[in-house]
């Protein structure tokens, strides 16, 4: 008798344990479900190769009230000496290395060839004024790469 007390007595405190620090079943779905719609992509897609390649996926999503550009963690492309993510007012297919900063906004100097990287877009920024992304060389006026917003 002594042990099933015993056994009785540990299952209900690691029960009750439990309990009080589990969330609400309403309340850990709703967050969960909010994490999600905070990352789901406004726009994404993969990149188009100009001068050259680019492997890995990017998306651009909104997050705590800021939006962002990233780069997924198999990205990768040849290195440069100034590359830049650009989001340009023309179409992919429109965009080349002589009017790549056209109308374009700068975003950031690209951090890394290679892995996953976000970088914020200013607040500023209107996605709607725009219709792709560019990885660009701007000492050169070399572009990389790019995609449509889609």
């Amino acid at each position: 008798m002594r042990q099933r007390s015993f056994a009785f007595s540990a299952f209900a405190a690691v029960a009750l344990t439990a309990a009080a620090f589990a969330a609400p079943a309403g309340a850990s779905l709703d967050a969960a479900a909010a994490q999600e719609t905070a990352q789901a992509p406004l726009h994404q897609g993969a990149w188009s190769k100009k001068t050259y390649r680019a492997a890995g996926a990017w998306s651009i999503y909104a997050e705590n009230g800021k939006t962002y550009v990233k780069l997924s963690s198999d990205f990768r492309t040849r290195n440069g000496p100034d590359l830049k993510i650009f989001l340009s007012p023309l179409a992919a297919a429109d965009v080349n290395g002589g009017n790549a900063t056209d109308g374009s906004v700068l975003i950031a100097p690209l951090a890394s060839n290679a892995g996953e990287q976000v970088y914020e877009i200013p607040a500023s920024v209107d996605l709607a004024d725009y219709r792709s992304i560019l990885i660009h060389c701007e000492r050169f006026s070399k572009l990389w790469s790019a995609a449509d917003l889609a």
